[in-house]
């Protein structure tokens, strides 16, 4: 049977030697089948498929010649699906088909809010009053106005409260029957995350969190009961979880998987960039939590003053593929007189970058580490760095200014993070003259010939659009960091018409989804990912698309120059000229 013609039952039957009572009557015909298909398990099982999806995937093994002949262009197969086209179940791990839902959303975009708070004193029957009037349930035990939670109460609490204690518990106060240990999550976790953590945790409630740390919404496992929770939902929580850096690597290695199905799924290659992004800040935040144990194991001790960790570069814009480098910056409360504190930080920050290159994310070939010094100081003296780009515009740009704008929370203190956020804003007009400098690479941007087989598209296509996005940012006061709501204030601005905003758009989205299918195909490979594509073995409808974006990036110093020429003013997200400021975690 290692043919690939269909069978029928009479064909399975006599080939596996089944001994069939009355053929075409229901009861036998059904014991015919059951015992073909037990037959066929050990068969099955031998060429590596175990599960019914699989089995499925495997019978679909032409697909290939189909993708081939697609690739050719013959015809337009977008539709077709990985896991239909491997030959057999060991060429991958599992199959992981994954809901894209799950990685398009975040949080605040399914939580309940407001919270359902009562205070400790509350009794249960009040409880299960207001939980059952609300539709709630769960009920946050704390503090309204604060947002304060000193411990959650379900409906699974006053069930086992009623089934222990009868009718007698209702007058019991409900701090009596609360779970102390809160799981809670940042509103803009994406919803793989809540999942993972709840799964994690064995819980059906999680509570969303703002970026002061207070109780906005909660999360119900009813939501996710219709998805699916596999392996790749769970990359997650294994980032958070790690306890050394190759718990840290193996959980990196999954991201090729997940970037591969949710291209197949039709996920926008920009949207993914922002869950590799989110992944990335998170490894390093988790990096951090290591190093500081390394610190303690060392006998230095706990940080001296609260710091925090800044994912710059494509990371902290939300537009990190699958090649990424160590580009970041810390920044701590303040300095001693002894040196004694950025002692501790700089020995730290040697502990953080080796284990974040153990994880698989090198180090950066630009020296952009807080291992620098020039990338690592006080709130004080980052101050002063400001002020001397500021002085020095052309000398900022050759030191690599331009990347703390983009920066991004990955761990530490907010309150710290967000004073610094207003240190990047502080000189409006300083900050207009390093937009001019900045936006150099996007008003002269590098032209590949038009012969060369191999482009670099970062280096021709997404580094300019980034760069000018960030000097209009910069010129506007525009707080986001990311390069599509970057453009898209700077259109509400006036700066840039709505046309040229969806064009740059599309580009990112075209030259985005390109390099992240190379990128995966390299991995796959067994080769190191790169940001280079093969143009000359693209399909002729891919090339002119290609050819079309580059058009446009060769019209940005037109776009670029009539946007830096406009009128500040304040925008929707801008704080009155101030500069981007990173976006909290």
């Amino acid at each position: 049977m290692g043919d690939a013609s269909e069978h029928t039952l009479d064909d399975l039957v006599a080939t596996l030697g089944i001994v069939v009572g009355h053929r075409h009557t229901a009861l036998d015909d059904a014991r015919a089948t059951a015992e073909v298909f037990t037959r066929l398990i050990p068969m099955l099982a031998a060429k590596g498929i175990r599960t019914l999806g699989e089995a499925e995937a495997h019978s679909n093994a032409q697909i290939r010649i189909l993708e081939r002949q697609a690739r050719d262009g013959w015809y337009d197969a977008t539709a077709v699906r990985p896991e239909e086209a491997w030959v057999d179940g060991r060429d991958r791990e599992a199959l992981a088909p994954l809901d894209p839902f799950l990685y398009r959303h975040r949080l605040r975009h399914l939580m309940r809010a407001p919270v359902l708070f009562l205070p400790p004193h509350a009794t249960v029957h009040e409880a299960a009053r207001r939980m059952e009037s609300e539709q709630r349930s769960v009920v946050l035990v704390g503090d309204a106005a604060t947002g304060q939670v000193w411990g959650i109460v379900t409906e699974r609490d006053l069930l086992l409260a009623l089934a222990r204690e009868g009718g007698t518990c209702a007058e019991r106060r409900i701090e009596g029957v609360m779970t102390e240990a809160v799981v809670s999550l940042p509103q803009d976790a994406f919803l793989y995350r809540g999942l993972a953590r709840m799964q994690r945790a064995g819980i059906r409630h999680l509570v969303v969190t703002d970026p002061a740390n207070r109780a906005v919404g909660t999360v119900s496992a009813k939501i996710f009961l219709r998805e699916r929770a596999n392996q790749a939902i769970l990359l997650g929580d294994e980032v958070s979880e790690a306890t050394r850096p190759a718990d840290l690597a193996h959980a990196r290695a999954r991201l090729p998987v997940v970037a591969r199905e949710l291209l197949a799924n039709g996920v926008d290659a920009v949207e993914i960039a922002q869950v590799l992004s989110y992944e990335l800040r998170e490894l390093v935040g988790r990096s951090a939590v290591l190093a500081e144990w390394k610190m303690e194991e060392a006998g230095a001790g706990r940080p001296p003053v609260p710091y925090a960790i800044l994912v710059l570069g494509s990371g902290g814009r939300g537009e990190s593929l699958l090649v990424a480098e160590q580009d970041h910056a810390l920044v701590y409360e303040s300095d001693d007189s002894t040196g004694a504190i950025d002692a501790w930080f700089s020995r730290f920050s040697e502990h953080l970058a080796r284990i974040v290159d153990a994880s698989g994310i090198s180090y950066s070939p630009g020296g952009v580490m807080a291992t620098n010094p020039a990338w690592r100081g006080s709130l004080k003296r980052w101050r002063g760095r400001l002020r001397d780009w500021r002085g020095h515009p052309d000398r900022a740009l050759d030191e690599q200014a331009d990347l703390i704008f983009d920066g991004h929370l990955a761990y530490g203190d907010a309150d710290l993070d967000a004073e610094f956020r207003v240190a990047l804003g502080e000189d409006a007009d300083g900050n207009r003259a390093l937009a001019r400098v900045f936006a150099k690479p996007a008003l002269a941007p590098a032209i590949p010939p038009d012969a060369e087989d191999r482009l670099d598209l970062k280096r021709y296509g997404l580094l300019p659009v980034s760069c000018a996005a960030r000097a209009l940012a910069l010129h506007l006061g525009i707080a986001e960091t990311s390069t599509p709501e970057r453009l898209a204030v700077a259109c509400s601005a006036g700066a840039i018409t709505a046309a040229a905003r969806d064009r740059l758009d599309g580009v990112q989205s075209r030259l985005k989804g390109w390099l992240l299918r190379r990128q995966c195909d390299d991995l796959e490979s067994g080769r190191a990912p790169a940001n280079v594509i093969d143009v000359a073995s693209m399909p002729e409808i891919e090339r002119q698309s290609l050819r079309v974006c580059l058009d446009q990036i060769r019209a940005l110093p037109a776009i670029l120059g009539a946007g830096l020429g406009a009128p500040t003013r304040s925008t929707p997200g801008s704080r009155g000229g101030a500069a981007p400021a990173p976006t909290l975690s």
